[in-house]
C-alpha cells in the first residue's frame, strides 16, 4: 500500500468513527422524545439524505474518502454545532469553514475594538459576532436610556435592543405609525440578514440563545419575514424619542445607524449613532458628542 492510500484509509476511519459518534449522540438525544422533523439518524437515513455512498464506505466496498462538500451535507444531515462541524472536518483532513465565534481570536479583536470605542466622540455599541453588546461609550446609555451596569455585565443582546419591552428602546422607536414602519423594517431585514450570515451555525447553543430571546420578546412573527420591494428595504434613517440630557421631556429624533468593522471581518463591529434632523443634533450635543456629525453621514 503507497504511502498515500495508507494515509486516506486513516482519514476515512477517523471521519467514519467520528460521523457514526455524532449519529448515534443524535439517536440518543431524541430516543424518548421524537426529532421536530421525525429524523431517526440512522446509518441508512444518512446514506439517503446527505451521502450516497455512506453503507459502502461502513462495509468496506468503498475506499474514496467523501470530499469536503459531502462531509458538509453530512454535518448539516446531523445538525452539528460549530466545533462538532469543524471537528468532522478535521478528522476527514479539510480547512473548518469559518472562524471561531466565541475563540481566543475574537476575545483579542474585542479588546482592540474596546480601546477604539473609547476614542469615539459619537454614540457607539461593541457588538459580538454571536450579537451580544460587549461594550458601549456613555453617550450610547445616555441617547438610549440603558444601564450602563447592565452592558458592562454582558447583560444584553441585540435582540433585547430591538424587541425587549422592558428596554426603552422599542416603546421609543414604535411611537406613531411612521417610527413603527422604520422599527418593522429594521426588525425584517436585521432578521433576515442574521439567518443568511450565521446559516452554518443555527445549531449551536449562542444562535438558539438568540431564537428564544427573540420568542421571549415577542418578535417571533418577524423571522420568516423578507423584504422583496426594494423599497421597503432598509430606512434611510429611524426615528426614536429622546430626551435632552437632564430633562424630562422626550422629543422626536431622526438618527442614522452604521457599522465599522473592528475586526478581521464584519463583526466585531462597532455600531455607531449619527444625527440626522436638528432635534437629533441638539439632543446629541446636550449628552456630550462634540463631533462635527455632517461630515460623517
Amino acid at each position: 500500500m503507497s504511502a498515500g492510500k495508507g494515509l486516506q484509509k486513516k482519514m476515512l476511519k477517523a471521519a467514519l468513527g467520528e460521523i457514526e459518534s455524532l449519529r448515534i449522540k443524535r439517536q440518543r438525544k431524541y430516543s424518548l422524545d421524537p426529532h421536530p422533523v421525525l429524523k431517526r439518524f440512522t446509518q441508512q437515513e444518512l446514506n439517503d439524505e446527505s451521502c450516497l455512498t455512506y453503507k459502502n464506505l461502513l462495509v468496506g466496498r468503498s475506499q474514496r474518502l467523501p470530499d469536503r462538500e459531502t462531509m458538509l451535507r453530512i454535518a448539516e444531515y446531523l445538525e452539528c454545532t460549530f466545533d462538532e462541524r469543524n471537528e468532522l472536518l478535521a478528522a476527514a483532513g479539510y480547512l473548518p469553514v469559518q472562524p471561531d465565534m466565541q475563540g481566543e481570536l475574537v476575545e483579542q479583536e474585542l479588546g482592540r475594538a474596546r480601546q477604539l470605542l473609547n476614542t469615539l466622540g459619537i454614540p457607539a455599541m461593541l457588538v459580538a459576532p454571536t450579537l451580544d453588546i460587549k461594550g458601549a461609550n456613555e453617550l450610547f446609555t445616555d441617547l438610549f436610556d440603558l444601564s450602563p451596569e447592565a452592558i458592562s455585565a454582558n447583560e444584553i443582546n441585540l435582540m433585547d435592543f430591538h424587541f425587549s419591552a422592558e428596554l426603552p428602546v422599542r416603546s421609543r422607536a414604535t411611537f406613531n405609525t411612521e417610527a413603527f414602519a422604520q422599527w418593522e423594517a429594521h426588525a425584517i431585514n436585521g432578521l433576515h440578514a442574521f439567518r443568511r450570515n450565521h446559516l452554518l451555525s443555527r445549531y449551536d447553543g449562542w444562535y438558539q440563545n438568540l431564537l428564544q430571546r427573540l420568542h421571549q420578546h415577542g418578535g417571533e412573527q418577524y423571522w420568516g419575514m423578507r423584504n422583496d420591494d426594494p423599497k421597503q428595504g432598509e430606512p434611510l434613517y429611524r426615528t426614536v424619542l429622546a430626551r435632552v440630557k437632564d430633562t424630562s421631556d422626550l422629543m422626536p429624533i431622526r438618527y442614522k445607524q452604521m457599522y465599522l468593522s473592528a475586526g478581521s471581518g464584519l463583526f466585531p463591529g462597532i455600531g455607531v449613532f449619527l444625527p440626522v434632523d436638528e432635534a437629533a443634533r441638539h439632543v446629541f450635543a446636550s449628552i456630550g458628542s462634540s463631533v462635527d456629525h455632517s461630515r460623517l453621514i
